[in-house]
């Protein structure tokens, strides 16, 4: 007799809950379809500086080695590529990584990128919580702050 597969069951875990805080001057961005977006308030044809999350479904077996190599291998590859910084993390009892770059973007400059990576252990599965945060070389040193801030408030909820 078939049975009937469910998506969320136990065997099919739904995607955890995340959460960031808001500062004032930035705001919310639904429109993109992402799980979670904001960018701060700019003035006309100014890039807006913005969070971005993703969640990503991997295997049981994803380790956070492996996750950590394939986010520094795709930093590591773009033009004039520099390294800012990077540390393990942890949230909330899960491991994490952080790394932050700079490198050359061809119609804004420089544009820096802060990435955190968190590998939440579902049993079958694993999730994989992305957080990003760009601004340019030019708003670096008064919004980078303010993109780890946000990036530290991340709350994830299983």
């Amino acid at each position: 007799m078939p049975s009937i597969l469910q998506f969320p069951s136990e065997q099919f875990p739904g995607y955890p809950g995340v959460g960031l805080v808001q500062p004032e001057g930035w705001q919310p961005l639904p429109e993109v379809g992402l799980p979670l977006a904001l960018a701060k308030d700019a003035a006309d044809g100014e890039f807006r500086a913005n969070v971005i999350t993703v969640l990503n479904r991997v295997r049981a077996e994803h380790s956070l080695d492996q996750a950590v190599g394939e986010v520094v291998a795709r930093l590591t590859g773009l033009p004039q590529y520099q390294e800012l910084g990077r540390a393990e993390i942890e949230v909330q009892g899960h491991g994490g990584f952080r790394i932050e770059g700079i490198f050359a973007e061809p119609t804004l400059g420089m544009l820096v990128q802060a990435v955190r990576i968190v590998l939440v252990d579902r049993g079958p599965v694993k999730d994989l919580v992305q957080v990003t945060g760009s601004c340019t070389g030019a708003q670096m040193q008064s919004t980078l702050p303010e993109i780890r801030t946000i990036q530290d408030s991340l709350s994830i909820a299983v």
